[in-house]
């Protein structure tokens, strides 16, 4: 593995160019991260304390406040690169905190009303997955509710194989430089993704109350998990 790879993966990208290449190399991104924006603003108040897991750049967390201006958000991710780009996007607003911490490190301290991810936790092995998922339902407040942008693994080989030819398709037409492609392929060798059953079988045995799949473009899915009020 190499020395610059993060859990998060995103040493792996640049993060000037990270943003821009978000709807060339994912099918329906638009879909995805409205549906998890929209989620959170029908599940919770319209003051809401937010943590974004594996922030990045804050691409989601700004979508979540153009919708939720008045939300506290708090970005955790574990490069440093990426969050640079974070500070100086939300340098104007006083209610964002940006903290550096990896996805197996314990989450901020207090309750929040969501916890959100996009296309991050698939890095983490499967265990860890399950953990953080029962760290992420303790860490809500009654009514809270977790949002999940994620990668997924076909439920068998012929599925993957589909999820595959889709996914590359889609580049192609996004017109997605070649390079870029074969650069994202090479990311995609670190990641482990798994598919969108056993991850909401994970969340009800987290203690989610109620678990739906939101939005689903092949491998590429937003996910819920809500607790009771």
């Amino acid at each position: 593995m190499p020395q610059n790879f993060t859990v998060q993966g995103n040493d792996l990208w640049d993060p000037t160019t990270f943003d821009s290449l978000r709807r060339q190399l994912i099918p329906s991104f638009d879909l995805l991260y409205d549906s998890a924006v929209q989620t959170v603003a029908m599940s919770v108040g319209e003051r809401p304390r937010v943590l974004d897991l594996g922030a990045g750049t804050g691409l989601l967390s700004a979508r979540l406040l153009e919708k939720l201006p008045d939300a506290e958000l708090t970005l955790m991710d574990r490069s440093e690169l990426m969050l640079s780009q974070a500070r100086g996007r939300f340098a104007a607003q006083q209610r964002v905190q940006v903290l550096v911490g990896d996805l197996v490190d314990p989450l901020p301290e207090g309750r929040f009303d969501a916890v959100v991810s996009g296309l991050a936790i698939h890095h983490l092995p499967h265990e860890e997955k399950q953990r953080l998922f029962g760290r992420i339902r303790a860490s809500l407040n009654p009514g809270g509710v977790f949002v999940h942008v994620e990668q997924l693994l076909g439920s068998q080989p012929w599925l993957e194989k589909m999820y595959d030819r889709m996914h590359e398709a889609h580049v192609v037409r996004s017109g997605t430089p070649e390079a870029e492609w074969d650069a994202g392929r090479e990311r995609m060798k670190f990641d482990i993704p798994i598919d969108l059953g056993t991850q909401l079988g994970w969340l009800r045995a987290a203690g989610f109350a109620e678990v739906d799949c939101l939005a689903k473009d092949w491998r590429f899915a937003t996910y819920a998990g809500w607790v009771t009020p």
